[in-house]
């Protein structure tokens, strides 16, 4: 058995706990990756003769390894839950006695001034979510533009992500219209997902144009026709964001919503909305500002009881 083999083994025993393929690939191109470095720093692999040999010392110096080029804590802290998924199965199926990936431990950000600040730019503004709507659907918008104008409105007003969104089918329009759409969803668990009432007249207006849809045609087509995926529709929204200067992706539509939802419902709220399954994994999709931490903290029932308290200054 090559190294290969072990990490098509370990592809397929993620893929059978029904993992979505992009998961799947993930986790094992970093396990190649992984035992590149081995070989150059260590002279081991992850073949089977050798995969009894690596030890924590050996993880760890790749942690650090990471620290170095600056990877960020969540980029590490995806590698350790792979490293230590893969260990443990590879103990599981007696391929080593002891898991070596014991040793590593996710760790949590530290919130400094200059990391808060960056998180809080991993979201859109309400005025620069305005400012996108209208240079998408404008006066004279093609029909590429009413999908991409529908789509904002779909994430903003439900939280999906870009390939839950692709995977969409015509027939769950009419979940959508009821604001209860019942989907596919990361993990390959299918969930009834809230959506806003603004949403379905504008898929409905990008709909206009494709009169003879099928129950079980794609929601949304790509230019050529086919279903749109997640490169094609990141290509196409950047295109726009960029014209207006603004940060691009599709995830910062979910960061959006999700950081709206709670301020104003608090953290419950937003965690149930984004189908998380605590409010911890919810945190790291909610950023605010220095200056609406200000506001918030200025803005509380007591404030003005406290402000009554002082003594006015008398007028010279």
């Amino acid at each position: 058995m090559t190294v290969q083999d072990l990490v098509a083994f370990f592809e397929a025993h993620v893929s059978a706990e029904e993992k979505r393929p992009a998961t799947v690939q993930q986790y094992g191109s970093f396990l190649r990756r992984f035992d590149r470095y081995l070989q150059e720093q260590h002279g081991l692999s992850l073949k089977p003769e050798d995969i009894g040999r690596i030890k924590g010392l050996h993880l760890s110096a790749y942690l650090q390894e990471l620290a170095a080029e600056d990877r960020t804590v969540s980029t590490r802290n995806n590698y350790i839950v792979i490293l230590k998924r893969f260990f443990s199965c590879m103990k599981g199926i007696g391929m080593i006695k002891k898991d070596p990936s014991q040793v590593l431990h996710c760790v949590k950000e530290k919130k400094t001034p200059e990391v808060l600040e960056k998180q809080a730019q991993k979201r859109y503004t309400a005025e620069e979510v305005k400012a996108l709507i209208e240079a998408v659907s404008g006066p004279r918008p093609k029909h590429n533009d009413l999908r991409d104008a529908a789509i904002i409105a779909l994430i903003l007003g439900s939280g999906l992500r870009a390939f839950e969104v692709c995977a969409l089918n015509i027939s769950q329009m009419e979940g959508i219209r009821q604001g209860d759409l019942f989907c596919l969803r990361k993990g390959g668990n299918w969930a009834h997902v809230s959506v806003a009432d603004f949403v379905a007249p504008c898929i409905d207006r990008y709909l206009n144009g494709r009169q003879d849809a099928k129950p079980d045609d794609p929601l949304f087509l790509s230019q050529k026709g086919n279903r749109l995926d997640r490169k094609t529709l990141w290509k196409s929204l950047a295109a726009k964001q960029q014209r207006l200067n603004l940060k691009t992706g599709v995830h910062i539509f979910r960061h959006t919503l999700l950081t709206a939802v709670d301020q104003a419902g608090g953290s419950a709220m937003a965690r149930d909305v984004g189908g998380h399954s605590t409010v911890y994994v919810t945190n790291r999709y909610v950023h605010t500002s220095m200056e609406e931490r200000q506001q918030a903290v200025s803005d509380t029932p007591f404030a003005e009881t406290i402000m009554a308290s002082i003594p006015q200054k008398r007028a010279s």
